[in-house]
């Protein structure tokens, strides 16, 4: 397997067009990765994920900042309210939202400290954003719904998802 000769995409206005045409391809995909050994799976994302991900800089793109509201850990909290100089009290009653489980959320989409395409927190930013898109993790396909969600979001996901889809010899 070798990446070197595959076209990577980046262009995010064609990938949320192959997204949107690609819809029923994907869920079948997804169908397609459920019937297949998980460790092999991971064996092969892994794979291209460390191939791929040296050659797509996330610093230019930003659009997983503009789309997703990432959980926050009391770590990430702390970090932010002090970067904001405020308590951590405040930041969570005026940046963050908590759900039915009581997970922290932030509370906008796109990001507040996303400018032009940039994280300007970038080194302090939460462990949910250091993580993503998590194609590095072990389980790929236990996320494949999250994993079709960011397909049209993240060139990352997009271009290993697609490149998946050749090495799994998945006909399309």
């Amino acid at each position: 397997m070798q990446i070197t000769n595959y076209h990577l995409e980046t262009d995010l206005s064609k990938i949320k067009y192959f997204a949107s045409i690609r819809e029923n391809e994907n869920m079948h995909f997804r169908a397609f990765l459920k019937s297949r050994n998980d460790r092999i799976v991971d064996r092969i994302v892994h794979q291209i994920h460390e191939e791929m991900s040296p050659l797509i800089d996330c610093t230019l793109c930003g659009n997983c900042c503009g789309h997703l509201r990432p959980e926050l850990h009391k770590s990430d909290i702390a970090i932010l309210a002090r970067l904001e100089n405020i308590t951590i009290k405040e930041y969570i009653e005026n940046y963050c939202e908590k759900n039915e489980y009581g997970e922290i959320f932030t509370d906008k989409m796109p990001c507040r400290y996303l400018e032009e395409k940039k994280c300007r927190i970038y080194e302090n930013r939460p462990i949910e954003c250091r993580s993503f898109p998590n194609t590095d993790k072990k389980g790929f396909t236990s996320r494949l719904l999250g994993m079709l969600s960011f397909y049209e979001i993240c060139p990352i996901v997009f271009n290993l998802m697609e490149r998946l889809k050749n090495e799994m010899r998945f006909r399309r």
